[in-house]
């Protein structure tokens, strides 16, 4: 899977996942990274987006299986008991977007901050298309095709953004299957523009340590290190 899925303006990459957490770095607003950086303030400090995760991931809106209209590149169609180790899936065109997750299956639901990029680091917050190992991330692919970051028809090999996150977010409660969708839209209206990401869990195998934390502790959001919020978790 490339190290950037697309959303209508941004570009998501995701670092791990476990059962309770998911880490990834995501940026919004596309621009060229060529260009100077517009200025903090011209911008608002902050985007939010909704983002929710479901597991497991819900059927398509016309009723069929999340994983079906997939198929492993150079191996023929996905099999989700079988995924491809070090592969990459892509969805067929004209697949159907995902519908509504039950309530029972929403495993995160809130509302999450994107601070805006200060142009001293406008350079290092930036995402590669099409060019990661997957053999050294989570299985993750897109819930339906969706274009490439461009401006003005051009595409972008590497795309700079005006907000930018990166840290791990705790779940509201364990996921108890193997896959979760994740929409940073939501999954409502069905006619949306964005594509949720589907990404495989490891299988639990005893207590594990979230990526970037120490036990005890949860990473609430963490854009850099000024704007880190981490908090004790109480569980």
């Amino acid at each position: 899977m490339p190290p950037s899925g697309t959303t209508p303006d941004g570009a998501v990459d995701i670092l791990g996942a476990g059962r309770d957490h998911l880490t990834f770095r995501f940026g919004l607003q596309w621009r060229d990274p060529l260009l100077a950086a517009r200025p903090p303030d011209s911008l608002l400090p902050a985007r939010y987006v909704r983002i929710q995760v479901a597991s497991p991931p819900p059927k398509r809106v016309d009723g069929t299986p999340w994983h079906d209209g997939l198929v492993v590149v150079g191996g023929g169609r996905f099999n989700r008991d079988s995924p491809p180790t070090g592969g990459r899936v892509d969805p067929l065109d004209g697949v159907a977007p995902l519908g509504l997750p039950g309530a029972d299956t929403l495993v995160l639901d809130r509302w999450l901050a994107v601070p805006v990029v200060p142009p001293t680091q406008a350079l290092t917050r930036t995402f590669e298309i099409n060019t990661a190992d997957p053999t050294i991330r989570p299985l993750w692919f897109l819930s339906v095709p969706y274009p490439d970051a461009s401006i003005d028809g051009k595409c972008l090999p590497v795309a700079g953004v005006d907000n930018y996150f990166e840290g791990t977010i705790r779940f509201d409660h364990t996921a108890k299957d193997e896959w979760i969708a994740v929409s940073l839209d939501r999954f409502f209206p069905p006619e949306r523009a964005s594509a949720e990401l589907i990404v495989q869990l490891p299988a639990p195998t005893g207590p594990e340590q979230r990526p970037g934390t120490a036990p005890g502790v949860t990473v609430a959001w963490s854009a850099h290190p000024s704007t880190a919020d981490v908090a004790k978790d109480t569980a």
